[in-house]
């Protein structure tokens, strides 16, 4: 087993990366088409995980990569994003139809004129519109952002697989309406106040403006679930995908757990009604600060719905060791927290033949990737 062989012409695969903060998708959809779904950094190659990934599988990045999609603005889903959509110079780019908005292209202003301090993400979207400008200034393909809202198709081809065609589309799901309107209503408390001194740009939640996925590739149907939450308001999160998506048309086999398995993203609705029985489930972890998703609760949650679950990384960082007193409490004393800087780092990688019903998708894991 070796993580750079390539696909054949006729699979498809989903590639999932990530650390102990942060995650990024590559989907195969076959004749060598690629979509790429939020960026993270691999610890060691010190670059976008899905760009180092591709270029060992030889692949020409700058023309194979069709679809970019920027799920969201949290710096744990698209840290090395602008470096990605600079690399891929022919894809097309999807952001959510929330981040069109006045009051985060307001955002991006008071962050690029250092009027707030580092943000959460929106760095990654300043050097992406920068990027678009310079394009369009010099007169080189342009393709505009297209804008993810729900039952949106934002990519559809006609895949030739010698002898037979199949048809892949990618469409968005979320955000609805009543979510954007929710998200402009978070990204309008995080402006600085008149005489407030500068603040961090911190991301809201909960995360109204995330964009699920349904990508249908032949007969199988793949469900990304990025970080969408469940709220109480019946008309954003889950809930009114459940109850007013247009395009979930049979159920899905994958799944990429939103929000690494944690409870605010778990809809009973979607295991019952949107995926099929014992899904593959696939999720990175979240480890930072005081914070490790997914719990011990969630874990046991999404085990008794399927047999078929894999995590990135471990869940949890081994704690620090000190052999001499002295320098245990000099660093105590000099800092707040401590934490390893490399949590663990892996990759799951499904791969199954387009247009065979019967086979089963095939599982590799590669370094810390584990089942859950």
């Amino acid at each position: 087993m070796s993580v750079n062989i390539s696909p054949a012409v006729d699979e498809l695969e989903v590639s999932l990366f990530g650390p102990g903060y942060g995650e990024a998708i590559a989907l195969h959809l076959g004749r060598g088409k690629w979509v790429l779904v939020d960026s993270c950094i691999d610890p060691i190659a010190k670059a976008p995980a899905t760009l180092h990934y591709l270029s060992h599988l030889g692949v020409d990045i700058a023309q194979a990569v069709k679809l970019i999609v920027a799920t969201h603005w949290h710096d744990d889903h698209v840290r090395g994003i602008s470096t990605v959509f600079q690399k891929c110079q022919s894809a097309e780019l999807v952001i959510s139809t929330a981040l069109s908005k006045d009051k985060f292209l307001e955002l991006i202003g008071l962050y690029h004129s250092g009027s707030v301090m580092q943000s959460s993400g929106i760095d990654e979207f300043v050097h992406i519109f920068q990027q678009l400008d310079k394009r369009k200034k010099q007169g080189v393909r342009f393709n505009a952002p297209k804008f993810a809202l729900a039952d949106r198709v934002l990519f559809r081809e006609e895949i030739s697989l010698g002898t037979t065609t199949v048809e892949a589309n990618i469409s968005s799901l979320s955000p609805s309406d009543e979510a954007v309107l929710q998200a402009l209503l978070a990204f309008e408390r995080l402006f600085p106040h008149r005489l407030e001194s500068k603040k961090r740009i911190t991301s809201p939640s909960p995360n109204h403006a995330s964009v699920a996925l349904w990508c249908a590739i032949g007969d199988s149907r793949i469900l990304l679930g990025a970080d969408l939450e469940c709220t109480s308001n019946p008309k954003t999160g889950w809930s009114v995908i459940l109850d007013d998506s247009s395009v979930l048309d049979r159920k899905a086999s994958v799944f990429k757990v939103p929000h690494h398995g944690s409870k605010n993203a778990h809809h009973d609705g979607i295991w019952d009604n949107v995926l099929i029985r014992g899904p593959f489930a696939i999720l990175t972890p979240y480890n930072r600060g005081s914070t490790s998703l997914p719990s011990s609760n969630d874990i046991a949650r999404i085990v008794s719905l399927t047999s078929h679950a894999f995590l990135t990384a471990p869940t949890a960082t081994r704690s620090t060791k000190w052999r001499k007193k002295v320098v245990r409490d000099t660093v105590k004393q000099a800092t707040k927290n401590i934490r390893n800087v490399h949590q663990g780092w892996g990759h799951i990688r499904l791969r199954k033949r387009i247009g065979y019903p019967n086979k089963a998708w095939r599982v590799e894991l590669f370094g810390d990737a584990r089942p859950l």
